[in-house]
């Protein structure tokens, strides 16, 4: 098997044979493909969070939004059942709920705008 020398580093040889003093361990070394490698994960990192952060926002947006939605065909619901049941004249009961059923269409159809951006 037979090993690449990467690089010579002169031994300091002392008379006395003591140990040479040892490197600087706060040094670090790095190739210009190991930086290159280290600022481009940091940057998908980054990219990957900040992708996260906005689209947990736009999820959030769109569940607040649709609950509200929700709440509003709920009252929506409950109006028309209180009006088919009030104590008024037949022809203004039958325009109430057509008001109330064109209202409950424009906001199911506005629904569809949620998706759409």
């Amino acid at each position: 098997m037979k090993r690449r020398v990467e690089k010579i580093q002169p031994y300091p040889f002392a008379s006395d044979f003591s140990a040479p003093d040892p490197d600087d361990d706060d040094t670090v070394r790095m190739t210009t493909q190991d930086l290159a490698l280290l600022l481009s994960d940091a940057q998908a990192s980054g990219a990957s969070i900040a992708r996260n952060d906005a689209l947990a926002a736009e999820a959030s947006k769109l569940s607040q939004t649709s609950e509200d939605l929700r709440k509003v065909l709920a009252g929506i619901v409950d109006l028309a059942a209180h009006l088919e049941h009030a104590a008024i004249d037949e022809t203004d009961r039958k325009d109430a709920l057509d008001r109330v059923r064109r209202l409950a269409a424009v906001v199911i159809e506005g629904q569809g705008d949620l998706f759409s951006t």
